[in-house]
């Protein structure tokens, strides 16, 4: 399985850290004169950057997830017996354990220096670490370059900036890999992108991120004291080129989370930020289904997404709606309040022995899988109903025909399309709702009738989809209860190898509690927040938890 490594695993040894544990680095942002660091030599037009603090608490990290039941239920299925196992070959193959301070230093680095790593055009890449003993860290990598790479032809060379040090297999004229000292730190590379080392190791500190204006206003917005930070100018990758100046990630690894906050300098207008300020607006969360497994809202004000509603939409929706003449902006998002819902909960009939359904809604109805309610509060209430009455002679755009009918003595719309049925709406006391099927419609004209009750958002989760802007909580315990409870019949005619599957994979996850997501704005820059939210392991026995 790990017999040969390519020159590319000699980067994993940041790219490891880089999604695992960066952070606060003197250098990242401070002005010239400071004491060097990683951050010093990489330069600030890279495709990306990752700084690296401290590599020994990378292994701590990286010792406490091997526990987690699903990452060994992962390597048994890449034939390890267990995540230890297969977390421990992988570290053979970089020649250096990451899970040991100990085991690093006694390899040359000096894992309090940190690490770090740049991707440039091309795609080359490099590493930057700490040195600790230059020699012994030589070494090092002499055995794993010819050991693992078949490079044992050795070369050493004074060059601008500090000495070069380079391995080929022999004949070869492109080295397999090669390292710079320059100073307390190590520049290494493989194949062609050796011989950028010297350039970079003579990097003048105003072309490094190390002094990169945009990297040190985004780090001042984001939370203080990550577990990492990743630089990427211009958003390369994550947005279309142009949009925003550049993207900053940060992260931080903890015993119940792992967190990813993102910042992008918007250049726009402010205008363009407008959806993401938040307002004050009715508390709906109470209404939606205690079922719900997926829950969103939205807390900015509906009526500034008008510029944005299209691509939300998409292009099939936006057309439907100009052929239409329907403006979803002047009737329904002008007369929104602040503070609208969502919940999707499994349904009990759904049908999982076919495997995944088609995510296509024109083939598949989503509503023979999933059940929605979404809930929000109108201005008017007699313009709200309204604009539904408008609805059932526009159904032809869209492909669906939409009927007024008396759903439990109170008007409501029912949508049927190709597929079967789809979602329908009503309103109630000035609330509007949005659901499917028929059975959930029913249940929420009931609850929209009395009071709200209790939210179907774990109380340990709230603050993740109320604090933000547009909060999204997915609780994997709540979803994995709802699959396991499904009756035998969801899984088909002999489905019972599969449903078994199933369950091996649910009791796999017990460790992951809920993935949460948040966008909002701060100062004139837009701000999103990814976390995996874990159940920490029991204490051990006699242990207080």
């Amino acid at each position: 399985m790990f017999r040969r490594a390519s020159p590319w695993l000699l980067l994993l040894l940041a790219a490891l850290a880089g999604c695992s544990r960066c952070g606060k680095d003197e250098g990242a942002a401070g002005p010239s004169g400071k004491a060097a660091s990683v951050s010093r030599y990489l330069p600030r037009d890279a495709q990306a950057a990752i700084v690296v603090k401290d590599l020994g608490e990378l292994g701590e990290k990286l010792a406490r997830f091997q526990n987690l039941k699903i990452a060994s239920f992962l390597a048994q299925l890449q034939n390890a017996q267990s995540a230890e196992a297969l977390v421990s070959a992988v570290m053979r193959q970089v020649g250096v354990d990451l899970r040991s301070r100990t085991a690093m230093e006694t390899a040359g680095i000096a894992p309090g220096k940190g690490a770090g790593a740049a991707f440039l055009a091309g795609g080359q890449a490099f590493t930057v670490l700490g040195v600790k003993d230059a020699k012994t860290l030589e070494e090092t990598f002499a055995t794993l370059a010819r050991n693992r790479l078949g490079a044992s032809e050795r070369k050493e060379e004074k060059v601008a900036g500090g000495t070069l040090v380079t391995f080929r297999r022999k004949g070869a004229e492109v080295p397999a890999l090669g390292l710079l000292f320059v100073g307390d730190f190590v520049l290494l590379a493989p194949g062609a992108a050796v011989a950028r080392l010297p350039e970079l190791a003579a990097l003048p500190v105003e072309k490094s991120v190390a002094e990169e204006p945009v990297l040190a206003a985004s780090l001042s917005r984001l939370p203080k004291d990550p577990d990492f930070h990743v630089y990427f100018p211009g958003g390369t990758g994550l947005l279309p080129a142009g949009t925003v100046q550049a993207v900053t990630l940060t992260g931080r690894i903890e015993e119940k989370s792992v967190t990813v906050h993102a910042d992008a300098p918007w250049p726009d207008t402010e205008a363009a930020l407008a959806p993401f300020v938040p307002q004050k607006g009715p508390e709906l969360l109470g209404y939606l289904p205690a079922d719900s497994f997926l829950v969103a809202r939205y807390g900015g004000d509906p009526a500034t997404l008008g510029a944005v509603w299209p691509y939300l939409a998409g292009p099939r929706l936006t057309r439907a709606f100009q052929q239409s003449g329907f403006d979803p902006k002047t009737e329904l998002l002008d007369n929104l309040q602040s503070g609208l819902v969502a919940g999707v909960a499994l349904a009990p009939t759904a049908q999982l022995g076919g495997g995944v359904p088609s995510l296509d809604i024109r083939r598949t109805n989503p509503f023979r899988f999933v059940h929605l309610v979404s809930v929000g509060e109108a201005k008017d209430a007699a313009k709200a109903r309204a604009t539904l009455d408008k609805v059932p002679g526009m159904a032809d755009s869209f492909g669906a025909q939409v009927a007024p009918e008396d759903v439990g003595g109170r008007r409501a719309y029912l949508t049927s399309y190709r597929a079967g049925e789809g979602a329908h709406f009503a309103e109630v006391g000035g609330k509007l709702v949005l659901a499917a099927p028929r059975a959930r419609l029913e249940a929420a004209l009931t609850a929209l009738a009395g009071s709200p009750g209790k939210s179907p958002v774990a109380e340990e989760l709230e603050d993740a989809v109320k604090e933000p802007v547009l909060g999204v909580v997915l609780d994997l315990r709540k979803m994995s209860e709802a699959i396991k409870n499904l009756p035998s019949s969801a899984w088909g005619v002999g489905g019972f190898a599969i449903r078994a599957t199933a369950l091996r994979w649910l009791e796999a996850t017990d460790d992951l509690r809920a993935v949460t997501f948040g966008l909002s704005r701060k100062d004139k820059a837009l701000q999103a927040q990814l976390s995996l939210q874990l159940t920490p392991p029991p204490a051990p026995s006699g242990e207080a938890p």
